[in-house]
């Protein structure tokens, strides 16, 4: 059924060659692949034979994300156009040259020195609240992180840390696109921000931070590219093979991330590990759906729940206030975690017309990000659309498990987000001083 999904995706369309293979509805379908393939072996360990309802649910949703996406498509070429948010940007620079010949090499410094005090004082601030094993400090934050006893990072430290987050993706496209235009101009410098803005996303005990930045650059690789070449159909095997590689990597080390992060997993094997990642949400939503506990007022939505908590204390409104209901669930001896897919609480609200409706506007705001994503000037310009996109495309490709979307885009920290992106490009297009 996945595949059959994945070529409705992938065949109406001929056009973007290889971008197509970017866009939301293909990265939504293939991010449930690996998770059902991986299901066939545990079907007797977790009696994972899904009900009817639950299947219902899965397809209804893709094939509901699928088709939004194409009419989407299609207004955006014939009605949205003639709006001006939608046209596509005039560059008024000179296309021969790539955007690295613009930015000064100091200006690199700042923001390298930048993520350095970031996470210098994020060790400080592990080092001093839970003890010198900076392992056990970090697993000991995120544990208390949610609890009554968890103690909240210094505004200071916290506002560098989005910044410094926030440069990783811009800093990663200054790279890649050196490296795809071959200008070595600020290279090393680049490299060494990247990989610094990557510590930074795991200092927390988080792995989400720096895997979004390492897909976000798989993703602007690929559009370079493909924007750099005249065959815009093609992607050379050499750069496929760099893209599988990564990806086999990640997944490899997985456990060990893990481990160096804090959380220990030594009861389970790694074959165990990793399918709590990738299947047991299949089992969780499975559960839940099973239950019939489904439908829900606005006020208590687990879809929404980060923005009403968040307006529940701005308007003074402490009804809406409420826990995130998901329980952590076991079955058969094996931990399954709390996370059951994007529909889990797509369904949790409105049911099977909750799952239509969360995720038609999903599948209608990831395709016009790809189209203007699709459209930027991917040489000369530091266009945050582009930006935007590699951004989300970690949230679409998390799909398979959790409400990654509603969670991270509606939220006062992709606001800071949004804001730290536009200062970093006004510092590094704007800002002239002689050095």
């Amino acid at each position: 059924m996945l595949t059959l999904l994945f070529v409705m995706g992938i065949l109406p369309s001929k056009e973007n060659g290889v971008l197509k293979l970017l866009s939301p509805q293909i990265i939504f379908v293939v991010s449930f692949i690996p998770g059902v393939i991986y299901a066939f072996w545990y079907i007797d360990k977790w009696d994972l034979n899904l009900s009817k309802m639950t299947l219902v649910t899965i397809i209804t949703g893709l094939v509901v994300f699928i088709l939004v996406s194409y009419i989407t498509n299609i207004l955006y070429k014939y009605v949205f156009s003639k709006i001006k948010f939608f046209l596509p940007s005039k560059y008024t620079c000179n296309k021969n040259n790539d955007i690295n010949s613009r930015i000064d090499r100091w200006k690199i410094i700042v923001l390298l020195v930048l993520q350095l005090i970031s996470l210098i004082l994020t060790v400080v601030f592990l080092f001093r609240t839970y003890g010198f094993n900076l392992s056990s400090s970090i697993f000991m934050y995120r544990s208390s992180s949610t609890g009554e006893d968890a103690v909240a990072l210094p505004s200071m430290v916290k506002l560098l840390r989005r910044i410094a987050l926030s440069s990783g993706y811009i800093i990663t496209y200054l790279y890649l696109n050196g490296i795809v235009y071959k200008n070595k101009k600020n290279r090393l410098l680049e490299l060494i921000c990247i990989l610094l803005a990557i510590l930074n996303g795991f200092m927390l005990g988080g792995r989400g931070d720096g895997i979004q930045i390492i897909i976000a650059a798989i993703v602007q690789y690929i559009a370079l590219k493909v924007y750099s070449s005249n065959q815009k159909r093609i992607l050379p095997v050499k750069d496929i093979l760099k893209v599988i590689i990564i990806l086999a990597i990640i997944v490899a080390s997985f456990t060990q991330l893990g481990e160096l992060l804090g959380r220990k997993m030594d009861f389970l094997n790694y074959n165990d590990y990793i399918a709590v990642y990738l299947s047991a949400e299949l089992k969780n939503l499975d559960i839940f759906i099973s239950s019939g506990s489904y439908g829900h007022p606005i006020s208590k939505s687990l879809t929404l729940y980060s923005i009403i908590n968040s307006l529940g204390g701005i308007l003074h409104q402490p009804q809406w206030i409420h826990d995130f209901d998901i329980p952590f669930r076991y079955y058969g001896g094996y931990a399954l975690g709390n996370v059951g897919t994007i529909f889990y609480p797509f369904f949790y609200d409105g049911g099977l017309m909750g799952v239509i409706i969360y995720t038609s506007f999903m599948a209608f705001f990831c395709q016009i990000g790809y189209m203007k994503f699709v459209e930027a000037d991917k040489k000369s310009q530091l266009n945050l659309m582009f930006i935007f996109y590699s951004y989300l495309a970690y949230i679409i490709v998390f799909s398979f498990f959790s409400n990654k979307f509603y969670e991270m885009i509606f939220n006062t920290s992709f606001i800071w987000c949004v804001v730290s992106w536009v200062l970093v490009k006004y510092f590094l297009m704007r800002i002239k001083v002689k050095v």
